[in-house]
């Protein structure tokens, strides 16, 4: 697929578009990828990777009042993330990004904003002590969105001739508004509360929340959530955009990611801080085999877990039945990103199955190979012990990862069927901590003793 931001910040003069003399492009940029993405997997017959805006805040406002409370106090620290980024730890929904970070910040010091599009657990089973719903602020900023006059746009002649272009169809204008709405409405939250610092887990889609913080002087620290990398258009930037749109300081998983930002137009690499992981470190360390699920892999010669991805969801389970009809020593176990009910009536051979009771980072325990297009799962297969074997569907596994996943005893790529069986078939099978080992780059180790060094550093 077509990397979009690149072509047009290279051909466009994107950082000429602007309202009230401020650059717009740099909240705009990720709308517009994602519409192209949407509409391409339309046109392909898949389901659409992102739903739409206007359907996540839906969803986010329908939990508005969750935690609410919490709100009327001051804390040091805010935080930004997602109830589906929680897995079980110690019995409790932990959120895996930002949770080990408030535990060492303190408690009862951080205020997490959640965002409640996917899951809404009830307060006794989440593990962190402040939260409150991202839905509220969101709903005041619709009400005052609606209040709003049509923003004038300087040059809005170039949005309009990237959208004829791309066959895209933004309301850029809307966009505009409903940023700058966010934009005061955190900034009215972040005056009240006065916190040192704000955490998110992703930039993208909370760029109203990120200028609001650096206009009050706010320090904004990412957590990695994802892939990265120079595949990632979100995180590679092609022309002279305004920085405060984007975070100051970026804890990462290992220092390979430091090479994305070699030409600082994101972020400068100095602030680009490599921590590692801190579930993949609980998962290896507490982990208990399922003896079913061993029972059952060992009737085949070797398994591969499948990582699935929206917007690919529907080609990458054909070419896996395709290659279990022509080999069937082969197990692939596919790991659906969020469980539907149209897998479970899919004609499937009997030597794929679909995981439903473990996570990904559980199935990679169980796995000889891992595989799948570009998700972020590439990079922390490795990192569990599991070598890769990419299926490069339109060219993104070597988009994505050709870069950085470079070590052919631990990834390799592969485009055909024919390919793919070959490779599982013949790959030397390496000892899970030799892989680990060769991944320290891309997956730092040490998560606890690396974030408590960083918050020493910076907060404080």
């Amino acid at each position: 697929m077509r990397n979009i931001l690149e072509e047009i910040e290279t051909k466009y003069p994107v950082a000429d578009v602007r309202v009230g003399g401020e650059q717009v492009w740099p909240y705009l940029r990720n709308r517009y990828a994602e519409s192209y993405v949407a509409k391409i997997s339309a046109e392909s017959g898949e389901r659409q990777a992102y739903a739409s805006l206007k359907s996540r805040r839906l969803k986010a406002v329908a939990a508005s009042l969750y935690g609410a409370r919490n709100w009327f106090r001051k804390y040091r620290y805010v935080a930004l993330s997602a109830a589906g980024y929680r897995r079980e730890v110690n019995g409790k929904q932990f959120n895996r990004f930002v949770d080990p970070i408030i535990d060492n910040l303190g408690r009862d010091a951080v205020l997490l904003i959640e965002r409640h599009t996917t899951v809404c657990y009830p307060k006794a089973q989440v593990h962190t002590a402040n939260i409150a719903s991202e839905g509220a602020p969101l709903l005041l900023a619709w009400i005052l969105h609606n209040a709003m006059r049509r923003p004038s746009i300087e040059n809005a002649s170039v949005l309009k001739a990237i959208q004829e272009e791309y066959g895209l169809e933004l309301s850029y204008g809307q966009l505009v508004r409903a940023f700058e709405a966010e934009r005061r409405v955190f900034a009215f939250l972040l005056r009240k509360i006065q916190p040192r610092a704000v955490l998110l887990t992703c930039y993208y889609g909370r760029e109203g929340f990120i200028k609001a913080a650096h206009d009050l002087g706010i320090k904004v620290i990412e957590v990695q959530h994802g892939v990265i990398g120079k595949g990632h258009p979100a995180y590679n930037v092609y022309s002279d955009l305004d920085k405060s749109f984007f975070p100051d300081d970026l804890l990462v998983y290992g220092k390979k990611e430091l090479d994305t930002f070699d030409d600082a137009r994101f972020i400068d690499p100095a602030h680009v801080h490599p921590v590692g992981s801190f579930y993949i470190d609980y998962v290896k360390s507490t982990f208990v085999p399922d003896p079913d699920l061993v029972h059952h892999l060992a009737r085949y010669q070797r398994s591969v877990g499948v990582t699935l991805q929206l917007g690919r969801e529907r080609r990458l389970i054909d070419f896996i039945c395709r290659a279990a009809h022509r080999d069937t020593t082969i197990c692939h176990v596919l790991i659906p990103r969020a469980y539907d009910s149209y897998l479970s009536d899919l004609d499937l051979p009997e030597n794929v199955m679909i995981l439903e009771k473990q996570n990904f980072y559980e199935a990679m325990m169980y796995v000889d190979f891992h595989s799948t297009i570009f998700s972020t799962c590439a990079i922390e297969a490795p990192a569990l012990g599991v070598q890769n074997i990419l299926l490069n569907i339109d060219n993104l596994s070597r988009r994505y990862y050709e870069t950085s996943l470079t070590d052919s005893r631990i990834t390799r790529y592969v485009d055909t069927v024919e390919e793919y069986i070959e490779t599982i078939q013949t790959f030397p099978k390496l000892d899970r901590e030799t892989v680990s080992r060769s991944n320290e780059a891309i997956i730092a180790t040490g998560y606890q003793d690396n974030i408590r060094r960083f918050i020493r550093s910076h907060l404080s």
